[in-house]
């Protein structure tokens, strides 16, 4: 009789030890949902828009999306800052109509479509993540210990595009300033900061924004 109630204890453990396995790989699963639709949340929600603000009318978005597309599959191009050992190649992240869809930015940095691009002057808006939805470290995980002067490389085939660091700072998630048009040959950069688990969401973006050198 004693083995029988050791054999039934045994297995009443086992029981367990399975029913808290599949509770954790349940909350993994929820939050690993979490971080992907945090990852979403990742751009203003909102494409950029002419304003009293801005210094110049955005082109318009279907005047962009076809020579965009193939000036980046027929001639790479690549961001390089030497100061933060950052080299990545640059994409090109399509509007779908709310925002921008940067479900395969991945370990890319992506030039936002709507922005200004090599062919014309204007604010080139370039985003990358600060963390992966596995935990890894984002391509642009330093941007925040940039500092004012600090060169910044754009690569596009052969032509090499500098610019110095003008300004580090932070701006809510809703503030679209940033990505307004300028007349200046300007350089923007962009990730998240701050995030809140509660919210599911980073309640900063970090900006750092480099005006070309002549």
């Amino acid at each position: 009789m004693p083995m029988n109630r050791n054999r039934g204890s045994s297995a009443a453990t086992l029981t367990q030890i399975i029913v808290f396995g599949v509770l954790l790989g349940a909350a993994f699963f929820v939050y690993d949902n979490w971080r992907s639709g945090m990852e979403r949340a990742a751009l203003p929600t909102a494409a950029p828009t002419a304003t009293a603000q801005a210094s110049a009318t955005p082109p318009p978005t279907a005047d962009l999306q076809a020579p965009l597309a193939a000036t980046n599959a027929l001639t790479p191009t690549t961001l390089f800052i030497p100061t933060q050992g950052i080299l990545a190649p640059v994409i090109q992240v399509f509007l779908d109509g709310l925002s921008w869809d940067i479900r395969n930015l991945g370990t890319n940095v992506g030039h936002l479509q709507g922005t200004a691009w090599l062919d014309s002057p204007g604010n080139i808006v370039l985003s990358g993540h600060v963390e992966m939805s596995d935990g890894r470290l984002g391509v642009f995980a330093s941007l925040n210990q940039l500092a004012q002067g600090d060169l910044i490389v754009l690569q596009h085939g052969s032509e090499e595009r500098r610019y110095s660091v003008r300004s580090i700072g932070r701006v809510q998630p809703t503030d679209l300033s940033v990505l307004y048009p300028t007349l200046n040959e300007q350089l923007t950069l962009i990730t998240c900061e701050d995030y809140d688990f509660f919210q599911n969401s980073y309640l900063e973006r970090v900006v750092v924004v480099a005006d070309r050198i002549q």
